[in-house]
């Protein structure tokens, strides 16, 4: 990964981080848990596929929720039992 980022670089994966957060959040699929994790793993996502070479946002951003999405069933089965009311 890159020591550092040019201003241009910044603003393209802010706006790749923009769209997957409006996409996710739209998607219905964030609980509270799942909140405080999601924007990191989309930052961690839209950063790999950066590093690998795609440029476009909506590209980076569509297979940043994709990604996070395949995953919903890992962060489920590490969650704790919620107790019956």
């Amino acid at each position: 990964m890159s020591a550092a980022f040019t201003s241009d670089e910044c603003n393209l994966l802010e706006q790749a981080l923009d769209a997957a957060w409006e996409i996710a959040l739209h998607s219905g699929q964030l609980d509270g848990y799942r909140l405080e994790t999601a924007k990191s793993a989309l930052t961690r996502a839209i950063l790999s596929g950066y590093e690998s070479g795609e440029r476009n946002t909506s590209r980076l951003a569509i297979a940043a929720v994709a990604q996070l999405e395949s995953s919903a069933g890992r962060f489920a089965d590490r969650m704790p039992e919620t107790p019956a009311a």
